[in-house]
């Protein structure tokens, strides 16, 4: 077996804690910073979350006791909002404690993730930028190989515009979603509501609205971590 490989002098730093390495510390920097900006955003996309939640919980009990029979279209809609809203902010919550543990001690979380480094086929772009980042470990030195560099420059020139794009259209969508789950909930209330054409095809747009301000969200939240600790993505994903 080739001991001389980026992952066996990366697994050899992360055993003997060469915090005094300066290649090594600017890896682990990089990996802390992923977990920390996922701690810090979807900590706030939790919070959002847990005051929609209540919002939407508080809402469906004020129609039950308003004296509504049934489950009209409104009482509905607050229902189904406020158990997505809880099992979101849940499972964020879940993820958000998870990263947690990487921030407060990214040695062992880093240790862990070497593996997923993989191991490149010879010859390949990826494989001598392995090559150069092994030997930048190995040296100690605080300059970052020009290869590396490189790739980190062109990940983000795409991967920043696009955290910018995805965090706009979550605003965007969001509004949206929200206006317009406003105006069907005016039509439900009126005496004279009538569910045409027209009132099917917004409930169908609110509907699809949902899904797609969720996956925004990930996407705003994904590509905004890669912006912050390319270094690590750059070598997963080269």
């Amino acid at each position: 077996m080739n001991s001389d490989t980026l992952q066996n002098t990366l697994y050899n730093l992360a055993q003997s804690d060469a915090l005094s390495n300066p290649a090594y510390k600017t890896l682990l920097l990089d990996y802390t910073n992923y977990h920390a900006v996922l701690f810090i955003e979807g900590g706030i996309f939790t919070l959002l979350l847990i005051v929609l939640s209540v919002y939407f919980w508080r809402q469906f009990k004020r129609t039950q006791m308003a004296g509504s029979h049934g489950w009209t279209f409104e009482k509905k809609t607050y229902f189904s909002f406020g158990l997505i809203s809880t099992l979101i902010a849940l499972f964020m919550f879940l993820i958000v404690a998870a990263n947690l543990s990487n921030v407060l001690n990214p040695q062992e979380g880093f240790a862990q993730s070497i593996p997923d480094l993989g191991t490149p086929q010879a010859g390949t772009q990826k494989a001598v930028l392995y090559q150069a980042v092994n030997i930048w470990a190995r040296s100690g030195s605080a300059y970052i190989p020009s290869i590396l560099q490189n790739e980190v420059r062109d990940r983000l020139s795409w991967q920043q515009p696009k955290a910018i794009i995805c965090s706009i259209l979550l605003v965007i969508f969001a509004v949206l979603t929200a206006r317009i789950w406003k105006k069907l909930i005016e039509i439900s209330r009126s005496s004279a509501a009538r569910w045409g054409l027209a009132e099917k095809a917004l409930i169908a747009i609110g509907m699809l609205a949902v899904p797609v301000t969720l996956l925004l969200m990930i996407m705003a939240l994904a590509n905004t971590q890669a912006s912050f600790a390319p270094i690590m993505l750059t070598l997963l994903f080269s």
